[in-house]
């Protein structure tokens, strides 16, 4: 190996202070290798030609101190150089691979989300409770009370406020109190059903029969306001009609789902059991329960069989809307029919609803003498004057009953 000679022709450096100081440094470096290491070649040469050796025990001395100079290597050829080395596969961007990697998570936990769904409200679980259907039955007892006091005293504002583009008559205006004569019978049902509730006895027959007729009242309503749509569309504000429909709906939700929770076999209607009356009280309420069905009928009869006077656009569905009502009052006839079987006409539920009945027919008595009077109808008609006797009847004898069974 060629001795390490440097200086400065063979550099060909100029004298600049940068070049002498590095020329000085290697001169001194050139006469301290062999001041140190009078061997050096020899251990380089042989440093190439050995086996490696193994690395000194950490008690061995180090040579840290002693100066180092790498040993000249002679060029290779290229068929001596080494293979090149493959190359890595190619990394994406470091901001890319995050986005793909935020994109693909996001993916993941969009494919593993569950779909959107509306809020249902489950009305069966709402009422479950005593406390809420208590509170059920009294909103809608008020609401009855409210409505037929509205509708009696006030019935030219009712039909105004609900039928602003119809051309009403007098007739309209009477059938407009008759329906609020039979919501009267029905806030004393379902106020009877908000005392039972309270004392937690739905469960019992009689509740169920009356939830039951309630239900069906509803039903009729709604009824009757679809078979009358096609007619009177054009007629309705649309705060009435809505607020004709939630009520009906609401009505029959609440009496449905209070059934389906206190019948103790789901939602099923009680049965309707058909026997001989065992007493003059029990006949008494089988007639009673015959003739409003007979109402019910007449309801969807033309008035012209009745009173001679025509039908305005109004008329079907206001005379309509007051047949659910005269339904649900053969319903409570038909309870207060099974109370007299039982001897049990003295308790307080029986005691609301022959007041109920009382003063569904008091009223219509009321009004029926109110239409005569007005030449609605004729003053000395037999049918005219059979109507009026068979209400003041069946008023007489649900108040009688009133006042005079006791517990």
């Amino acid at each position: 190996m060629p001795a390490l000679a440097l200086h400065n022709g063979s550099l060909g450096l100029s004298r600049t202070p940068y070049t002498s100081g590095r020329v000085a440094r290697c001169q001194r470096l050139a006469r301290l290798v062999p001041a140190a290491r009078p061997n050096w070649r020899a251990e380089v040469e042989s440093s190439v030609d050995a086996p490696a050796s193994p690395s000194p025990s950490p008690s061995a001395p180090s040579s840290s101190s002693a100066p180092f100079i790498l040993p000249a290597t002679t060029p290779t050829t290229a068929a001596e150089q080494p293979p090149p080395r493959p190359r890595d596969p190619e990394r994406p961007f470091a901001g890319d691979s995050g986005a793909s990697m935020s994109s693909s998570s996001s993916m993941d936990e969009g494919s593993r989300a569950e779909p959107l769904s509306l809020p249902t409200l489950d009305i069966v679980d709402l009422f479950s409770t005593s406390a809420r259907q208590a509170q059920a039955f009294t909103v809608l007892a008020g609401s009855s009370a409210v409505l037929a006091l509205l509708c009696a005293v006030e019935p030219e504002a009712v039909l105004e406020l609900a039928l602003p583009g119809a051309d009403f008559g007098d007739l309209d205006v009477t059938f407009t109190r008759i329906i609020g004569v039979t919501l009267a019978a029905s806030a004393s049902v379902e106020y009877s059903l908000k005392h039972a509730a309270e004392s937690q006895l739905l469960k019992s027959a009689t509740y169920q029969r009356l939830m039951a007729g309630c239900a069906l009242k509803s039903a009729g309503f709604l009824a009757v306001f679809l078979a009358n749509l096609p007619a009177t569309a054009g007629l309705w504000a649309a705060p009435a009609w809505m607020g004709y429909l939630v009520a009906a709906v609401g009505s029959m939700a609440v009496n449905l789902a209070v059934i389906t929770n206190t019948s103790g076999s789901g939602l099923a209607l009680p049965a309707v059991e058909l026997s001989v009356p065992k007493s003059n009280a029990s006949w008494g309420y089988a007639a009673c329960t015959a003739l409003y069905l007979l109402t019910v009928a007449a309801c969807f009869a033309p008035e012209t069989l009745f009173t001679g006077d025509p039908y305005t656009e109004v008329t079907p569905l206001v005379k309509g809307v007051w047949a659910p009502g005269f339904l649900l009052a053969a319903v409570m006839s038909w309870v207060l029919k099974d109370a007299g079987d039982r001897g049990r006409l003295g308790a307080s539920t029986f005691k609301n609803l022959n007041l109920g009945l009382a003063a569904l027919e008091y009223g219509y008595a009321v009004i029926f003498c109110s239409a005569m009077l007005s030449d609605q109808v004729e003053m000395y008609d037999a049918a005219a004057l059979s109507n009026l006797v068979g209400s003041l009847g069946i008023a007489s004898f649900a108040l009688y009953t009133y006042t005079t069974e006791k517990k």
